[in-house]
């Protein structure tokens, strides 16, 4: 997420930049056809002071002054369409800027669940297995983990670890049958008897 957060605040810092210099741009293009044209009308006006009474002037001023107007009302339509191509551009670079924040979001999210999934699942089995031997209960799962799991080594090396102990606590359990059985021949009686007895109870409990 942070980085999602800092890739999206990287975009718009370059978007709104991009925007900021095509507006400058357009609006320095707007002041020159501004400009322009009170040049040309100075320059007309002087012209029209100093031949005041030649009729023929006075038409070509007015034919020249109406190409100035036309050129400047033609940079004025230009100015303002492109105007209204950059407002369209910049909502179509939001909505896209916007969308693939959010894919990418969506992405990084979906990525980070099934990361967690497969760290998180094994954790759970390992420590249930980990509670198992610290109650006494020796019983390695049957199963092992999935194919794309995370943890496998330390999964399989519990699981070992908790098979060796089962397996030395049914040898120890066949060691006391054994022992009591050749007491039970011999008819040795006694308190210890009973305690082996008991052990082995608490053994095959275990297992």
């Amino acid at each position: 997420m942070v980085l999602a957060a800092l890739l999206g605040a990287f975009l718009f810092q370059s978007a709104q930049a991009l925007v900021n210099e095509a507006s400058a741009s357009l609006n320095a293009r707007s002041l020159a056809a501004q400009a322009s044209r009170e040049l040309s009308n100075a320059t007309l006006s002087n012209e029209l002071l100093q031949k005041m009474g030649d009729p023929v002037f006075v038409a070509q001023l007015q034919a020249t002054s109406r190409a100035i107007d036309e050129r400047y009302e033609a940079e004025r339509a230009a100015v303002a369409a492109q105007g209204t191509e950059l407002v369209r551009r910049q909502q179509l670079m939001w909505l896209v800027f916007v969308g693939c924040l959010i894919g990418f979001i969506v992405i990084i999210s979906l990525t980070t669940i099934v990361l967690t999934h497969r760290v998180a699942g094994p954790l759970m089995r390992i420590r249930r297995m980990v509670n198992d031997v610290a109650a006494g209960q020796f019983r390695p799962p049957p199963y092992g983990l999935r194919e794309k799991d995370e943890l496998k080594d330390i999964f399989d090396a519990t699981r070992n670890m908790i098979a060796g102990l089962r397996k030395q606590q049914e040898d120890d359990v066949l060691v006391l049958q054994h022992a009591l059985e050749r007491a039970k021949q011999q008819g040795i009686q006694g308190d210890w008897v009973e305690d082996l007895k008991g052990l082995e109870t608490r053994f095959r409990a275990r297992l």
